[in-house]
């Protein structure tokens, strides 16, 4: 069934509300959320809004607690994601301002809470009026100026003192999607060329031996072979582990922190003839 255009939206703003009231990790609760959704580009949209909102966290925090009278209710979490998300596509996605506010509004009706239209409409519009006076006010805080709270900020400071800002700023940038072929099936070349056929564009990812960085993000499902175990969703440092312990036939190795599994996997690619790997 086609999805209605206002979708890709609502997904984010269900995933943002599994996050806020219960904890989840944005990436199970976009598990959950973006179950309704066929379409690829639309699963795309929705994940860039869900984790575009999370990486700007406290600017949007911040502007929101600037725009609202009182604080909104812990059973209303979903309008304050929805705040968020309006917010969001009008500062950093390509999304005319009116587009931004009317489908924000429009996400009232969907969440079963119409007394949110308002509250949406007339929120949004007055940061469209005063945007720049705003973000000058929230920028005054540490913590919206750096996207980073204090305790880490301290922390960052105290561990690499000449480094922290740059860390900092990388943290805040939008990492690339970076897939590990599997060496056993097929090479890193052989699988981009698949990847090509697919419409996929990717290039080597540096100091790997079979890392491809994807030109765009794209839906898992939609990646060639992955069901077959041709690659595995894994980031370019993390494909270093294996390389740098160098597994030997019949060697025992315990992985301490498996979830989700990645590198433990990647062990047994390069080395079949462990003689033990306990994955906790």
């Amino acid at each position: 069934m086609k999805n209605a255009p206002n979708m890709p939206r609502l997904a984010a703003v269900r995933a943002l509300s599994l996050l806020m009231q219960e904890g989840r990790s944005l990436t199970d609760a976009l598990e959950t959320a973006l179950a309704p959704l066929d379409d690829p580009r639309e699963r795309a949209f929705a994940r860039a809004l869900a984790y575009g909102v999370v990486r700007d966290w406290y600017r949007l925090s911040a502007l929101a607690s600037a725009l609202l009278e009182r604080p909104l209710r812990d059973k209303d979490a979903d309008v304050q994601a929805a705040l968020l998300v309006g917010l969001h596509q009008i500062l950093d996605m390509r999304v005319p301002d009116h587009a931004a506010v009317d489908e924000t509004v429009r996400l009232a009706a969907r969440l079963k809470k119409p007394w949110a239209r308002g509250l949406l409409n007339g929120v949004l519009r007055n940061f469209l009026r005063r945007r720049e006076e705003l973000l000058k006010r929230v920028a005054r805080d540490p913590d919206v100026a750096t996207g980073h709270p204090r305790w880490l900020r301290e922390r960052l400071l105290r561990d690499w003192p000449a480094d922290h800002t740059a860390i900092m700023a990388a943290n805040l940038e939008r990492p690339p999607m970076t897939l590990r072929v599997d060496a056993s099936r097929l090479t890193r070349e052989e699988y981009r060329r698949h990847l090509a056929e697919a419409g996929i564009g990717a290039r080597p990812a540096p100091h790997t031996t079979h890392g491809l960085i994807l030109a765009e993000p794209v839906d898992v499902p939609a990646l060639p072979g992955f069901d077959r175990g041709w690659v595995s969703v894994q980031d370019a440092a993390a494909q270093q582990a294996a390389a740098l312990l160098d597994p030997q036939p019949g060697e025992r190795i315990l992985d301490a922190c498996a979830a989700p599994g990645g590198k433990t996997l990647h062990l047994l690619e390069r080395q079949p003839a462990l003689g033990e790997l306990v994955a906790l």
